[in-house]
C-alpha cells in the first residue's frame, strides 16, 4: 500500500499549484513512505538467520545512502533532456513496479507462535522503545539534522565560497554508501551493543570535531567522517530492535523509533540549531549536539535483556 501511495502522489505532485496543496501532497509521501522501514525490517529478519541480520538489514540500508548520493546527479542531468514532470512519472513507475516484484521475492512473515492481538500498552511501558527511541532522535539530529543546516553553516560562520561548500558537502556523503554494509557485517561479528557504542560515540566525536575544525583541510576530513559516522547507527538500531523485540511486536517498535528521530531528529534539530545560530552561532549549537550525542553511549546500559542471542550477547535468563 506504501507504494501504491507513493504512485498515486508523485502523479498528483505535477498539478500541484498552490502552497498548501503543496504541503499536503508532501505530508502524504511522508506518510506512504513511512510504512516501509516497519514492514520490511520483519521480512528481512523472516528471510535470513539470525546470524546474518546485521549484513542483511546493512546491506538493505546501504541503499538510502546511495540514493542521497546519488538522485542529485541523476536528476540534475535527467533535467538536461526531460522537463521535471517526466521525471516524476518515470519515480512514479518504478514505485508502481516495485510491489509487483517484491510480490515475486518475497514471503509473507510467518509470526513467532504468540496467540492474541499485540498490546500497545505494553511496548509504550518498556525502556528498550524509549532509549531506541533516544538514540535515534540523537543520532538523526547528527545526520540530517547537521546535513539540513551545513551549507548555511560553511557559508555563513567558515566564510566558504558558495561552490567550495557545495563541493565539500557533495564529497562528504560518498563514505556513507559502504559504512551501512561495514556496519552490518562488524555487527554480526561483535554483537549490537559493542556497536551501538562504538557508532554512537564515533558520530558524536566527529560532530564535535566538526565544530571546532576551521581550515578548509580541517573542515573537509570533519565532513568526511561526521558525515560516514552518523549513518553507522541505523543498521546497528535495526539489528538491536531485531533482537531484542519479538516478531509481533518489532515493527511497533521500529515504527515508534523512526518517528520519534524524524519529528525530534530529523525535523526539530534543524529548528533547534538555526535558534541557537540566532543568539549564538551554529558552532555552539553543532558542539553541543556532538557532546550529548557521545553522553547516549551510556543509556545503552538501560536496554533490555535480548530475546535472540548473539555475539557479544548473554542469552535471557
Amino acid at each position: 500500500m506504501g507504494f501504491l501511495g507513493l504512485t498515486s502522489l508523485l502523479v498528483l505532485l505535477q498539478w500541484t499549484e498552490s502552497y498548501v496543496m503543496f504541503h499536503l501532497v508532501m505530508f502524504g509521501l511522508g506518510l506512504s513512505a513511512g510504512t516501509y522501514m516497519p514492514s520490511i525490517l520483519s521480512i528481512i529478519t523472516e528471510t535470513y538467520d539470525p546470524k546474518d541480520w546485521g549484513k542483511a538489514i546493512g546491506i538493505h540500508d546501504s541503499a538510502a545512502s546511495f540514493s542521497i548520493f546519488s538522485m542529485p546527479v541523476l536528476v540534475t542531468l535527467g533535467l538536461g533532456f526531460l522537463p521535471w514532470r517526466s521525471l516524476l512519472l518515470f519515480l512514479a513507475g518504478g514505485c508502481l513496479l516495485l510491489p509487483f516484484l517484491f510480490w515475486k521475492v518475497s514471503k509473507e512473515p510467518r509470526g513467532d507462535g504468540r496467540k492474541g492481538a499485540v498490546r500497545y500498552r505494553d511496548i509504550l511501558t518498556k525502556r528498550t522503545t524509549w532509549v531506541i527511541g533516544l538514540l535515534w532522535v540523537f543520532s538523526a539530529a547528527c545526520n540530517m539534522g547537521v546535513y539540513s543546516i551545513l551549507p548555511l553553516y560553511l557559508i555563513k560562520e567558515r566564510g566558504m565560497d558558495f561552490v567550495l561548500a557545495n563541493t565539500f558537502f557533495g564529497i562528504s556523503r560518498a563514505g556513507g554508501i559502504f559504512v551501512s554494509i561495514l556496519a552490518g557485517v562488524l555487527t554480526d561479528r561483535f554483537g549490537y551493543p559493542r556497536m551501538l557504542r562504538w557508532s554512537l560515540a564515533t558520530t558524536g566525536l566527529s560532530t564535535i570535531g566538526l565544530a571546532l575544525s576551521s581550515n578548509p583541510t580541517q573542515i573537509l576530513i570533519a565532513l568526511i567522517f561526521q558525515a560516514t559516522c552518523s549513518l553507522a547507527f541505523f543498521p546497528v538500531g535495526l539489528a538491536a530492535i531485531s533482537r531484542l523485540t519479538p516478531l509481533a511486536e518489532r515493527s511497533l517498535t521500529l515504527a515508534i523509533g523512526i518517528a520519534m528521530g524524524m519529528v525530534f531528529g530529523t525535523g526539530g534539530s534543524p529548528f533547534v540549531l538555526g535558534l541557537v545560530a540566532d543568539h549564538a552561532s551554529f558552532q555552539i549549537g553543532i558542539l553541543f549536539l556532538g557532546i550529548l550525542t557521545t553522553l547516549c553511549v551510556f543509556s545503552i546500559r538501560f536496554l533490555e535483556q535480548p530475546l535472540h542471542p548473539g555475539p557479544g550477547i548473554s542469552p535471557p535468563s
